[in-house]
Order: structure tokens, then sequence, then C-alpha cells
């Protein structure tokens, strides 16, 4: 399965469940299903979706997963981008970036960390 962050798929094809994993089984047997999207705003439930079109812009910092052509690593990856910043904070700020890297992992409303250059923190981030 593959996570998009600050995305959603249209329409439900089915219940809702407590975590991510039974949600995919279900997806998955399911045939009018074609992903996941996990609703903040709904105690975190984790929704079958029939979508197919994936949307990028969560107006309520929802994330989706869909089935991958290749299976995404067992670690993250992260990416560095100079010179720019990621909006809303999503937690606390981090001394350093393993820190920041695991808490972000472990925080759903985390999209990724900016480094604050006035005081060298890192701070996990949402992008809205």
């Amino acid at each position: 399965w593959c996570r998009h962050a600050n995305s959603f798929l249209y329409s439900y094809a089915g219940p809702s469940y407590n975590s991510v994993e039974e949600a995919q089984r279900a997806c998955l047997a399911n045939t009018q299903c074609n992903g996941i999207t996990q609703e903040p705003y709904n105690r975190n439930r984790y929704t079958q979706r029939i979508g197919p079109q994936l949307h990028n812009t969560s107006p309520t910092g929802e994330t989706s997963w869909t089935v991958c052509d290749e299976p995404e690593p067992e670690e993250p990856l992260w990416c560095r981008h100079a010179n720019s910043f990621l909006y809303s904070y999503a937690g606390p700020s981090y001394n350093s970036l393993e820190e920041a890297q695991r808490a972000c992992l472990a925080n759903t409303q985390c999209n990724g960390i900016t480094q604050e250059p006035s005081s060298e923190s890192l701070s996990c981030k949402r992008s809205m």
C-alpha cells in the first residue's frame, strides 16, 4: 500500500475501521474499494473508498492509502527541500533530525519537518 498524506478518495465503499490494517484487508476483499481514507474528523477512522481518483488537497488533513504497483520501502524516504517550509505546526520542536523524524512518523497530523533557522530546532509540520 502507498500512503498519500493530505489526500482523499471520493465515496464510501463499505464500513469504517479502527486500524489501517483492518481497513486494507476489507478493501482487498471488496470489489468496489479502490483505497482507504483516514478521517481525522471522525475519530481517525479508516474508511473504504471507491475513488478511484486520488485528490491531493484534503481540506481536513485526511490521509489515504492505495495499492501500489511496487511496495513502499520499509524505511520511509525523507527528501530535503532547501529554502522551503511547511505551514502549521503538528507537534513540538526537537533538537535532532532523527528525533523529529520518529515523532513525525508517529503523528498522523505530521506531513514533514521544517528546520527553524532562528533557533536551529526541528518542528513537525502539516501542509495546508
